[in-house]
């Protein structure tokens, strides 16, 4: 097989190999920073990609991972959550369609298991709102889509209402809406299970100055201000329409925002409580959701890095834990070229406050609209994006070792990314990327599912049931067969995405403190702030590093270690129905098994009310025949239920009588019911009886 390289240099290479590329002549050509392949087409929108794809994907599969084409889409998701119960949410409102800017806005519940997807049409346009994970796992959702660009001055405006999406009921629930409208906000769930929102353009068009908070309990939003600074944000300020310019907020030891604060500003729940703000402008930024105050934290290497990204790297479950931000890709300056180079803010090297900026070594493949991803091995993985404004996709992912500080360049992908697309961590472990849009008016529908390495690493390691969760600082106990084999154990938020950027991601690494034959035990997260209140994806790793598929555990925990089983409470509605020499029992299941699942049901049965002795036992089935009865006299039961620890309490009294059942009708005879519902008996030995007057 003859194969051209285009290397970094545009240097082209030719190579003769075999039929298919062995693990090393693959990975020479990835450390040659080649691109290997032809030249691919985006789907259904004409020739969208000007780089290089591989003509075969499958050499590498076995040591680096490798893609599969998943279903498609019915509307782009650009903002997009995985759910407690395992299914995708997403969101597009208009979906960046002029045509569809009075409407439908719609989103979809997505379920991996099966590709199905339902279809919901919204009241309002949440196109560019913000996406964020309450601690009860339902998801919080603010801003979007006033007006679009076409007005007469030519901005995006936004809106400012509120929703919360219901995993139950699978539902949203309209709540309070923010004081202005925001597009673009940014915002993520805070220590105390509260939610800041910051930033977005408001109904005017104008940067949203204000900080608000979000309470879970109340569904309100109230506005924090900084008490350190006297900045004023008025609502519209510089818009010449109608009504711009007022209300005013702020004013002095009551400042807003600071106005260096873009749009989307990438935010981070430090583990000090304290949130990072940065990525977008060179500027650094803390700010105190306690105190309301902002303060500059520095400022980055590169002068900028729009559409780039800044991920919390992996952190280890202490109270000395400061944090580590990864900041990457981008555009140093609106409507420039994007970079390939990174650099970490190290609070660990620093103080809560200030940290210190490392230059670390750069990615293969400059690219802004990048998408990233924390894989439970604590590796971060930067997929998709552009490598110009949005037209020449990178089809390389490239993943980061935060040991090491190195990078290394993984199969690519068949479907590239752009604008609008996202990228998020499955419970199985695979990475699911999706969406993208070419222009106003095309998106891209292929999923596309990339399996990292461990998937074809042996036999992975599992979990065998529901993890019980302790409370913060307590304990975590995984029931696994393969405990003998685990090293280590990571906690890893489920993804919350929108616009490329998921501002919650984040992976703890927690202490093993002993292990059985069958469960490993491992210390919770010390507080609140290392892994904020919600739902997370727990995985054991066994000693080659490779993950189990996670298990979505909540936290925190219970308080205490789980209560000890008790006997159930008695089964409900019990209900006795006659029939010839029988009688037919129904009932309910008790309203609680004990804390251990009903093994059986015992019957119970008298000839008098309140006298029922044992009369036999069932299995766990809601229903029992008793057919050592006599007809015409009267029975009365109970039920109880039983589990491990014992039985439960007599169910409500039932009785009934037994009865043969009346002959059938006569030859001679019949019955019917005339239109106004009268019954008539009608029968030869009647009709003789009247006719000749027998008495």
């Amino acid at each position: 097989m003859v194969i051209h390289i285009v290397n970094t240099n545009k240097q082209e290479i030719t190579m003769v190999v075999g039929s298919t590329l062995s693990r090393r002549e693959f990975l020479k050509l990835l450390g040659a920073g080649a691109m290997v392949g032809i030249l691919g087409k985006f789907a259904n929108f004409g020739p969208q990609n000007t780089q290089f794809q591989p003509i075969s994907r499958e050499a590498s599969a076995q040591s680096l991972g490798q893609w599969s084409i998943g279903a498609n889409t019915s509307i782009p998701p650009i903002h997009a959550a995985v759910l407690r119960n395992g299914k995708i949410l997403y969101l597009s409102g208009s979906g960046y369609n002029s045509g569809n800017q009075f409407g439908p806005f719609k989103a979809a519940l997505f379920d991996p298991g099966t590709n199905s997807e339902s279809i919901y049409v919204m009241p309002d346009d949440l196109f560019c709102c913000g996406f964020s994970q309450l601690g009860n796992g339902n998801i919080l959702i603010v801003g979007g889509t006033k007006d679009y660009d076409t007005g007469t001055d030519g901005k995006w405006h936004g809106t400012n209402v509120a929703y919360e999406f219901d995993v139950d009921s699978s539902s949203f629930l309209k709540v309070q809406s923010m004081a202005h409208g925001r597009w673009y906000p940014s915002m993520s769930i805070l220590p105390s299970g509260k939610v800041f929102v910051m930033t977005g353009y408001d109904e005017y068009g104008t940067l949203n100055g204000l900080t608000e908070i979000y309470d879970p309990t109340l569904k309100t939003f109230s506005i924090e201000y900084d008490p350190s600074s006297s900045l004023v944000y008025c609502v519209g300020s510089g818009s010449t329409l109608p009504g711009a310019g007022s209300p005013c907020y702020g004013g002095t030891n009551h400042g807003v925002n600071p106005s260096s604060t873009t749009v989307y500003s990438r935010t981070i729940v430090m583990p000090s409580g304290l949130v990072f703000r940065g990525g977008q402008k060179q500027s650094l930024y803390m700010w105190d959701p306690i105190t309301g105050k902002w303060t500059s934290a520095g400022n980055m290497i590169a002068l900028g890095r729009k559409y780039g990204t800044a991920v919390l790297l992996p952190l280890e479950n202490t109270t000395s834990e400061r944090g580590r931000v990864l900041l990457v890709g981008g555009q140093p300056t609106s409507g420039g070229n994007p970079v390939n180079t990174a650099e970490i803010a190290d609070f660990n090297a620093g103080t809560n406050l200030t940290p210190v900026i490392k230059s670390v070594p750069s990615m293969n493949y400059a690219r802004m609209y990048v998408l990233p991803v924390m894989l439970p091995t604590g590796k971060v993985v930067i997929f998709g994006g552009t490598s110009d404004m949005n037209t020449t996709f990178v089809f390389y992912p490239e993943m980061f070792d935060p040991v090491n500080n190195t990078w290394t360049a993984l199969p690519p992908a068949s479907v590239g990314r752009q604008y609008h697309s996202v990228a998020m961590l499955l419970p199985d472990g695979r990475v699911w990327t999706a969406s993208g849009t070419p222009s106003m008016s095309k998106f891209e529908p292929r999923i596309e599912l990339f399996s990292p390495w461990y998937f074809f690493a042996g036999p992975r390691p599992t979990i065998s049931g529901p993890p019980t969760v302790g409370p913060y600082g307590g304990t975590i106990t995984i029931p696994t067969a393969d405990a003998s084999s685990i090293s280590s154990v990571s906690l890893v938020k489920i993804p919350n995405t929108t616009h490329h950027y998921d501002f919650e991601l984040r992976l703890v690494w927690l202490q093993i403190q002993s292990t059985t034959s069958s469960s490993v035990t491992v210390s919770s997260p010390v507080n609140a702030n290392l892994a904020p209140p919600g739902y997370y994806l727990i995985h054991v790793l066994n000693s080659s590093g490779v993950p189990s598929a996670g298990q979505i555990i909540q936290l925190p925990g219970l308080s205490g270690p789980p209560p000890s089983p008790t006997v159930p409470s008695d089964p409900l509605s019990l209900q006795a129905t006659a029939g010839d020499a029988q009688v037919y029992l129904s009932w309910a299941a008790p309203s609680s098994n004990g804390g251990s699942s009903i093994t059986s049901y015992k019957i119970y049965r008298s000839a008098s009310s309140g006298t029922e002795t044992f009369l036999a036992a069932t299995g766990n089935v809601l229903s029992y025949t008793d057919t050592a009865v006599t007809n015409d006299q009267t029975y009365f039961y109970k039920v109880t239920a039983v589990n491990s620890v014992g039985e439960s309490s007599q169910s409500n009294e039932a009785s009934a009588i037994p009865s043969t059942p009346p002959p059938p009708p006569g030859p001679n005879s019949f019955n019917y019911t005339t239109s106004d519902n009268v019954s008539i008996k009608d029968s030869l030995t009647e009709r003789l009886r009247k006719h000749h007057k027998f008495s």
